[in-house]
């Protein structure tokens, strides 16, 4: 007898194994469905724009120094070393920083994909005091080989100029300037610059203000590098699932269904980006310089993949508890349950994944979730009740499996929760198994015509 039922047993476990395999290749489906996602998302920043990263204003000064080679002797004659002439920078950065993000979010269709965009409009004003020009001007004449001082002018770094949908305003000293393409920044070429109207003689004596209006677009993030010694930071957005990134979280946040506020604040003090700015325009190396940058991405929290994979972690445990609650009924009420019937419990929940991702990407998740739960379980209703033999037995399995569904989207919606989540379901349906077969003699169990059903 026991032999028996240890090889019903047995028999069991391998249709629950083999019954990973279309799981598995919906799992697979599901990650192939994503890099589809992933390429459409690609496709789209060729064509729109994709993630920007903006550098607040700073001043530019070139300047020309001249090197000369000393004398060398060849073939018993002294050659006289030449003089080069070379092209420098000096960076001023502003005193004070202001600005502010208004961040508008929309969607486009690639194919059957939603790829979310945003459009900004972005205002920055500054000022510059006149000591720190003076003082950056006499640095500069105190090189040696100082030779002249070239025009200023104002750079602002974008990442993506594709993204600028409007001409941008840079108001200086209620003067306005015309900005050019480039940035004329070694290394960091793409942006704007807007050369310096008045003679630096002119500036040397008043303080400097700045207002520079943008229209930016782009997708996915928003980052930014405020160069100040001062600097504050205002983001406004309609979008309510906001990652703040970077390298320094806003002080004040506020989140809401409707959007979020954020506000950022530094000196020059509590971040380096000064410094590595310098660096990167003297020496080419701006590989530190993004990483200083601090911004948000617009992010969906729980995309119909993730919450599709998260769902499919849990298809071994209804597989499972599908076959254990079979094999209860069959020996406590002497039920026949034929190998084959157990198998087809096990596709019709490996379906339900399937059917699960294949809605989604057409219609809302929960509406998707809802139409396959109630496809697989009045599947199950109508066959369960014919492996059972009674309508009230089949009825309450489709009940627990309903209810099971139900618990399992509650998991997969939560975002910081869901491991906890899943973990009290487990301990749960364990606990409930471990009661409900708590006076089960195992060793006692009858298992009639063992060999007719297998």
């Amino acid at each position: 007898m026991q032999r028996q039922l240890a090889i019903k047993v047995i028999v069991i476990l391998i249709i629950g194994i083999a019954i990973l395999i279309p799981i598995t290749m919906v799992k697979s489906k599901v990650y192939e469905r994503q890099n589809y996602l992933d390429h459409a998302k690609h496709t789209v920043a060729q064509s729109w724009t994709g993630r920007q990263l903006v550098f607040t204003p700073v001043v530019v000064i070139p300047y020309h120094l001249s090197t000369s080679q000393t004398s060398t002797k060849k073939s018993g004659f002294y050659i006289e070393g030449q003089t080069t002439l070379s092209e420098k920078y000096q960076v001023i950065l502003p005193t004070d920083i202001t600005t502010t993000m208004d961040v508008v979010n929309n969607s486009v269709f690639k194919g059957i994909y939603e790829i979310p965009i945003y459009s900004s409009d972005i205002t920055i004003s500054g000022e510059l005091l006149p000591t720190d020009l003076n003082d950056a001007i006499s640095d500069i004449k105190a090189k040696a080989g100082f030779q002249s001082l070239g025009k200023p002018y104002i750079s602002i770094y974008i990442s993506d100029v594709r993204g600028v949908d409007k001409i941008p305003e840079l108001t200086f000293n209620q003067q306005n300037i015309t900005l050019h393409p480039g940035s004329q920044l070694t290394s960091l070429s793409s942006g704007l610059h807007g050369i310096i109207p008045e003679p630096l003689t002119e500036l040397e004596n008043k303080k400097i203000n700045f207002t520079f209006d943008l229209s930016l677009r782009g997708m996915d993030g928003l980052s930014f590098i405020s160069f100040a010694d001062n600097a504050t930071t205002k983001m406004n957005s309609d979008w309510p699932h906001p990652e703040f990134t970077g390298a320094s979280l806003p002080i004040h946040r506020a989140i809401s269904s409707t959007g979020f506020e954020a506000t950022w604040s530094s000196t020059r003090y509590s971040n380096n980006s000064a410094e590595l700015l310098i660096q990167c325009i003297e020496t080419s190396n701006c590989h530190d310089l993004p990483i200083s940058a601090s911004g948000v991405d617009f992010i969906e929290p729980v995309d119909i993949y993730l919450q599709s994979e998260r769902s499919i972690k849990y298809a071994m445990l209804f597989i499972g508890l599908s076959f254990i609650t079979f094999f209860i009924f069959e020996h406590i009420k002497s039920i026949r349950i034929h190998p084959i019937q157990y198998a087809f419990v096990g596709l019709a929940t490996a379906v339900f994944y399937l059917l699960l991702i294949s809605l989604a990407e057409h219609i809302a998740f929960h509406w998707a979730y809802l139409i396959s739960v109630t496809a697989c379980s009045s599947l199950l209703l109508f066959y369960v009740k014919y492996m059972l033999k009674r309508f009230s037995s089949a009825l309450l399995f489709s009940a627990m499996i309903t209810l099971l569904y139900g618990l399992l989207y509650v998991i997969v919606q939560a975002e910081d929760f869901a491991l906890l989540m899943g973990s009290l379901l487990v301990f749960i349906v364990l606990s409930t198994l471990m009661v409900i077969t708590r006076k089960i003699d195992w060793y006692n169990l009858s298992m009639p015509d063992v060999e007719a059903r297998l």
